[in-house]
């Protein structure tokens, strides 16, 4: 394909769903997407969720851009996908507050329940599925990543952990990365 102008490339998408002019398009806003990956943190989300999200608002952006207004396609395609990612917050905020929705006060509980100390004695169900899934994400991590989770959690240092796992920093940053990975997907499922 030949470089075109960010017009043509426009036009391209919008009356022809080209894939192509698409891409060039969000390969062109790159910076501005990662500069706006950084800003924002989407639970679940990775850099390839980011793009996936960042093709579709720029696809739709594309199909309602007029420039004969004077308006650049550059802002109004910043402003729609900042829009867009704020909605995705707010969804998942949302769905935050719902164990709110699903709580009874204390007195409700005084009122209806015969023996008030056995209840209270029981792990609240989402803390014992919290407790048995942390219990099986740290099965699932290997020494080093226990290592740097200790580390996380300030338990040791990184010198400690170096000399007890005869490994080097960069060894240790890279368990350390799989280590929230693996925190971050098991939070994200529970």
């Amino acid at each position: 394909m030949r470089i075109k102008t960010e017009i043509e490339l426009i036009v391209q998408v919008r009356d022809y769903d080209d894939s192509e002019a698409l891409q060039y398009l969000v390969k062109k806003y790159q910076p501005m997407i990662d500069k706006m990956y950084k800003l924002y943190w989407l639970n679940g989300y990775d850099r390839n969720d980011w793009y996936q999200e960042s093709f579709i608002v720029c696809l739709q952006t594309c199909k309602l851009f007029d420039g004969s207004q004077g308006s650049k396609f550059a802002n109004f395609f910043k402003m729609r996908l900042n829009n867009h990612i704020v909605s995705l917050i707010r969804a998942q905020r949302a769905s935050k507050r719902q164990a709110n929705n699903d709580a009874f006060s204390f007195e409700d509980l005084i009122r209806t329940r015969e023996n008030l100390l056995d209840f209270l004695s029981q792990p609240a169900p989402a803390i014992s599925d919290m407790l048995e899934n942390f219990e099986r994400l740290i099965e699932d991590m290997s020494d080093l990543e226990l290592a740097a989770f200790q580390i996380i959690i300030g338990d040791i240092t990184v010198e400690e952990a170096c000399m007890a796992h005869r490994c080097n920093n960069t060894q240790l940053q890279r368990a350390s990365s799989r280590c929230k990975s693996k925190i971050r997907k098991r939070i994200t499922t529970f």
